[in-house]
């Protein structure tokens, strides 16, 4: 019986899916709504005072934060 290989999370990613990690090396955060994702993107404004967006995943439906 052949071997599962499991990704870990301490590994560099993939070229295919460097779109799917922060750019620290990182994996995204996943929020399961719009509406998750912009309670972060505001709670990163008021602690931070950093501006971000939701966006959208194609690779794995959820969503994520970014710059606008």
């Amino acid at each position: 019986m052949a071997s599962r290989r499991r990704i870990r999370r301490t590994e560099k990613p993939r070229r295919t899916r460097l779109s799917h990690w922060r750019a620290d090396g990182e994996a995204k955060t996943r929020y399961r709504s719009e509406a998750d994702a912009n309670r972060a993107c505001l709670q990163a404004r008021l602690e931070h005072g950093v501006d971000l967006t939701g966006y959208r995943c194609e690779f794995c439906g959820g969503w994520h934060l970014g710059n606008p």
